[in-house]
């Protein structure tokens, strides 16, 4: 078996097999943003033919964004010697470290985490991805949690001076201080103009929520999509003043009656790490009771 790079003009015209659509944005995703694909190719009547590959990003330090191997030479060794591959390239490029991450919830995810910790990698975090679909029967269970608890909530906090816009509806001079907001009193690590100008995961700004009492903003949402069809929640996060006063709520009942009302997107996601206690416990609160299937994520580290 040979591991090299694979031409992206090979991977978009010469390979034996399709990968599915998510592999497909991840492979493009990472070939954007300065990464190369591995291929492992066996011989096979004289040629070479692609039988696995393997996306490795380095944008932001080296990563293995995406594997796939073809299911007739699966536990034959090629995701393995893929894994190698990456990580001798990574330190070709003389990265320190090299991550990748491995979803749970399937024969091959799992597989995927074997073969990282053979390799020596270690898990360095977990997160959930929850994933709700937006049919008639999470519509009818968001109108029960409306009637039931919901609304009283809603109704106390707009009879306390809050209201939720959309970003897409936001005037020039709310959307104005909210840049200038949410450097003083947002937590720092969620910054949304990441996906605010992210020609990929592109946020959708009428299921986008500002949430303010009065002229202050107290607390956003803000959701993408890669496919026109998901809908992925990237950030909730309440200002530190409105913490704990359930002004994350409001962005979430706005989102919620769009989505289930209009029927334009099928399912929407939202991944929370484990160590965000709180998010999880307003998780088991408010979403546990839409989700047809909760994955845990690991993310993987390897020192180079």
């Amino acid at each position: 078996m040979l591991i090299k790079e694979l031409p992206l003009v090979e991977y978009l015209t010469g390979l034996d097999f399709t990968l599915p659509p998510l592999g497909k944005f991840l492979v493009l995703s990472a070939v954007r943003r300065e990464g190369v694909l591995l291929g492992a190719y066996l011989n096979e009547g004289g040629k070479q033919k692609v039988v696995g590959l393997l996306a490795l990003g380095f944008r932001k330090g080296a990563n293995i964004e995406y594997l796939f191997v073809q299911d007739q030479f699966r536990r034959q060794g090629v995701g393995a010697a893929l894994v190698a591959g990456a990580a001798a390239m990574a330190r070709h490029k003389e990265a320190s470290v090299l991550r990748a991450r491995a979803l749970m919830g399937d024969s091959f995810g799992a597989a995927f985490a074997r073969i990282l910790e053979q390799a020596g990698f270690e898990v360095c975090d977990r997160a959930n991805l929850i994933r709700v679909p937006l049919d008639a029967r999470s519509k009818e269970t968001w109108e029960e949690f409306m009637r039931r608890r919901g609304s009283r909530i809603c109704k106390r906090l707009r009879d306390d001076g809050y209201w939720v816009v959309s970003f897409a509806e936001a005037g020039g001079d709310v959307l104005q201080r909210f840049q200038e907001d949410w450097k003083l009193h947002f937590p720092t690590h969620l910054d949304p103009n990441t996906f605010l100008n992210n020609r990929e995961h592109r946020a959708v700004l009428d299921y986008s929520f500002i949430a303010l009492k009065g002229q202050e903003h107290a607390a956003y949402s803000l959701v993408t999509t890669i496919d026109d069809s998901t809908l992925s929640f990237q950030h909730l996060a309440a200002s530190f003043k409105y913490q704990g006063l359930g002004a994350f709520l409001l962005p979430i009942v706005a989102f919620a009656e769009k989505a289930t009302a209009e029927g334009r997107f099928k399912v929407f996601s939202a991944m929370i790490y484990e160590r965000n206690e709180r998010m999880n416990r307003l998780v088991e609160k408010f979403l546990r009771p839409f989700a047809t299937a909760v994955t845990e994520q690991r993310f993987y580290l390897l020192h180079l």
